[in-house]
């Protein structure tokens, strides 16, 4: 095997151009699913701590449609609360954000709807029995055509001391 001087300067950038890339980055790991109906999966749920003893708290998830056509989430119960919810924080006529009771929640075909801070989120009223962190909190979602999917929200901290219910309902009533 004979070695050519001429290849020397190509093998060198080529080394450095490997050495000088980034390291690789473990990918993120997949969003396990708590539960799946129809082409649907839930996951990342979570139900906020309720702040200084009250009973009303905010939930948050990920719902991922795998399926071709569109779902809705129309409804949510629990057990353990007097209601829950469908939220989202809209836009009044004043321009000012205000939080809303929603008739539903559009996963789009192959997309997703994502259940958040300051987004669309659960709200959960009338908690029956004191919660910690750590603790789960059964819920069961309603999807379009009575179609329903048990699973638990883990009660999280909450480090604001605060539930989307303290940023501003803008005269909705409980």
């Amino acid at each position: 095997m004979t070695f050519s001087i001429r290849a020397l300067p190509l093998f060198f950038i080529a080394f450095t151009g490997l050495t000088a890339c980034e390291p690789a980055k473990t990918p993120p790991a997949p969003m396990l699913a708590v539960a799946k109906i129809d082409g649907v999966e839930i996951s990342e749920p979570r139900l906020r701590l309720p702040p200084n003893g009250r009973d009303v708290t905010a939930g948050y998830l990920t719902l991922t449609n795998s399926s071709d056509k569109a779902q809705k989430l129309v409804g949510a119960s629990s057990p353990k609360a007097e209601r829950v919810e469908l939220h989202a924080h809209l836009k009044g006529a004043d321009g000012m954000a205000q939080m809303r009771q929603v008739e539903q929640v559009e996963i789009p075909a192959k997309g997703t709807a994502v259940l958040a801070p300051g987004g669309l989120h659960l709200m959960v009223f009338g908690i029956k029995d004191p919660l910690k962190p750590g603790d789960s909190f059964p819920v069961e979602l309603t999807f379009e055509g009575n179609r329903t999917v048990g699973f638990a929200l883990p009660v999280v901290e909450n480090p604001t001391q605060q539930t989307e219910g303290d940023k501003g309902h803008g005269g909705h009533q409980h």
